[in-house]
């Protein structure tokens, strides 16, 4: 072949593969940059469905990106992509409230807020923008004005895939929480570990670490929250108490799934279930309800049956003096109301605080008397800290309201405003005819 020839054939084979990244494109720039030219394609290619509330289903592989109310950039893209993983993305959500009802009274437009929020999307991971993936939005529509919107999730949710990597042999000291570990692994523990070696589970050692750090919580029960991407964590402590057996204080485990596939609208205050206790002792029998209880179900949607857990583990045994909650701290608590059913500290170890701390969580700790806790935090006082009215919690400073709650100061630094409408939930269920409950019905 004469130089020329070569040339012509490099040429040619560049203008293919040029062709061909720019046909991948699902949005082009000149798309993005004059979004109201092209809002019959956003319309047809990203298909709306309106729901009242987002809920963030934890099962799966995905990433939640926030951008916050009437924003565009992201407040946490280090979350995108997963680290440690080779993904594939297959679906991008991104999620609105239709507030006013009617997008031609946005007081940001519609159609530029959109295209600015894929750009971002884009710029974070160009293989985002592909047409192999599927484009979806979602309206929220339980919000009639703009302070209810406010509090509502706006971002983007990512699925993907992860390429299989080739089989490879798991050790429990390929376990980055295990590496400086001195203590002999059990036959339970290395099973714990393959369990935690699964790509879909997170965990990063937060539980571990503070179990590790915390050996006081005399004659406890630990309550362990099993939803989706809670498994990683939940067996953390699992594995600690595996390699601590002989001189841990916990005496039963209690892992919950917030209802064992129960439809949403059926969950009642109290009687939601997908609740699985058992003796700390052996650990094997805890090993052996991972499987059971993750197969009964993984969570649906984003609230979590954690009050009404913790009272049935203590019902399972009523002389516990302490309970230990593993939680997630990014899911709304949907029995808060039922709070005061409980009659023991307790000890809240909360996990993917990477965006700030619940307040839910502050309020069971500081309303039972117990303690808060994250990978890097103890917080032990809160009682004291209180009758100071000096609250501040990982740099959020706290008041306490007029109905009883311990609530972020500054309303705008509450990220977590989702959850304020289930600190008490019966005033939004629907009245009955149905005799009238005691408030604590479901611990008898």
């Amino acid at each position: 072949m004469n130089p020329f020839s070569t040339a012509y054939f490099l040429f040619g084979s560049m203008l293919v593969m040029l062709n061909t990244a720019v046909a991948q494109q699902k949005f082009t720039p000149d798309m993005l940059g004059r979004p109201n030219d092209y809002s019959s394609f956003f319309e047809e290619s990203l298909p709306i469905k309106e729901v009242e509330i987002f809920q963030h289903k934890r099962e799966g592989q995905h990433v939640i990106l926030e951008n916050g109310y009437a924003k565009y950039r992201f407040q946490n893209s280090g979350d995108w992509p997963p680290q440690g993983f080779d993904v594939v993305p297959t679906e991008v959500t991104v999620i609105f409230t239709q507030y006013p009802k009617h997008k031609s009274f946005w007081l940001t437009d519609y159609h530029w807020l959109l295209a600015k929020r894929l750009e971002e999307l884009f710029a974070l991971d160009p293989r985002l923008n592909d047409t192999s993936i599927v484009y979806n939005i979602i309206l929220q529509t339980d919000c009639d004005n703009e302070f209810e919107a406010m509090q509502l999730f706006h971002g983007s949710e990512v699925k993907y895939r992860i390429k299989t990597p080739e089989t490879t042999e798991i050790t429990i000291d390929s376990l980055p929480i295990l590496s400086s570990n001195t203590r002999k692994p059990t036959s339970q523990s290395k099973k714990i570990a393959r369990f935690m070696k699964q790509v879909s589970f997170s965990s990063d050692s937060t539980v571990y670490e503070v179990l590790d750090r915390q050996r006081n919580w005399a004659n406890a029960v630990l309550v362990i929250d099993w939803t989706g991407s809670m498994h990683g964590y939940g067996a953390e402590s699992v594995l600690w108490l595996s390699l601590n057996e002989e001189v841990s204080t916990i005496r039963k485990i209690a892992l919950f799934n917030d209802g064992d596939r129960k439809k949403n609208r059926k969950k009642d205050l109290g009687r939601t279930g997908g609740i699985y206790i058992e003796n700390a002792r052996p650990i094997s029998k805890s090993v052996k309800l991972f499987n059971k209880v993750k197969n009964k179900g993984t969570g649906g949607d984003s609230p979590e049956n954690d009050i009404e857990t913790i009272a049935a583990t203590l019902a399972a045994d009523p002389s516990a003096e302490n309970v230990i909650l593993i939680a997630d701290n990014q899911s709304c608590i949907r029995d808060y109301d039922l709070i005061e059913c409980i009659d023991k500290p307790v000890h809240v170890v909360l996990c993917g605080t990477r965006k700030g701390i619940n307040p839910q969580y502050v309020n069971v700790a500081w309303r039972t008397g117990g303690s808060l806790h994250t990978k890097d935090l103890d917080i032990e006082n809160l009682e004291e800290m209180v009758a100071k009215d000096s609250i501040v919690i990982d740099h959020v400073r706290y008041i306490r309201t007029r109905d009883n709650l311990l609530l972020p100061a500054d309303r705008f630094a509450n990220r977590f405003g989702y959850c304020d409408r289930y600190y008490d939930a019966r005033k939004r269920k629907p009245k009955t005819k149905k005799r009238k409950e005691p408030k604590c019905y479901f611990t008898e």
